[in-house]
């Protein structure tokens, strides 16, 4: 309950940011920055390079999932580095992208397979992502919460 609950703010706190600004977003470029950033995620960790992958969080990020939460810096990099050549193959699926362009949000799908114990094991979840421009005007991974929720593709 607390974690749907904290799934419902962030919605309502995205929702809310996005609705008061964005007049002159470029949303096509948000759109593809976005998908590309995504992409490049896959590779590094499918490289096995989990310090890149960790880089793809801001210092002050937070992972969230069902019975943890990761918040700074040393933290997000041994989260990411526990998976050191366990890693066995990483594809997300973008499902929506908003938001203006201080704040993007992502919906999504992740399909991570990685091994546990000499065995592979397989972990597929939704996510919300918050990406927060940086002071370079690149994009990090602000907020990652790891849902149960069915996310569906708009249709067109």
């Amino acid at each position: 309950m607390k974690r749907i609950m904290m799934l419902l703010i962030a919605i309502f706190f995205i929702n809310s940011l996005f609705a008061q600004g964005g007049g002159n977003v470029d949303r096509a470029k948000i759109k593809t920055t976005i998908e590309n950033l995504n992409r490049e995620m896959e590779k590094v960790f499918n490289a096995n390079d989990m310090t890149a992958t960790a880089a793809f969080y801001s210092d002050d990020a937070e992972i969230s999932g069902s019975n943890y939460v990761v918040t700074g810096r040393k933290n997000l990099d041994n989260y990411w580095l526990s998976l050191k050549d366990k890693g066995r193959g990483w594809k997300l699926t973008v499902i929506e992208i908003g938001g203006t362009d201080d704040y993007i949000y992502q919906l999504g799908n992740s399909d991570l397979t990685y091994l546990v114990n000499g065995k592979e094991t397989k972990s597929v979840t939704n996510f919300v992502l918050i990406w927060k421009k940086q002071k370079d005007n690149s994009y990090k991974i602000f907020k990652d919460y790891l849902t149960d929720i069915e996310f569906s593709k708009p249709k067109k």
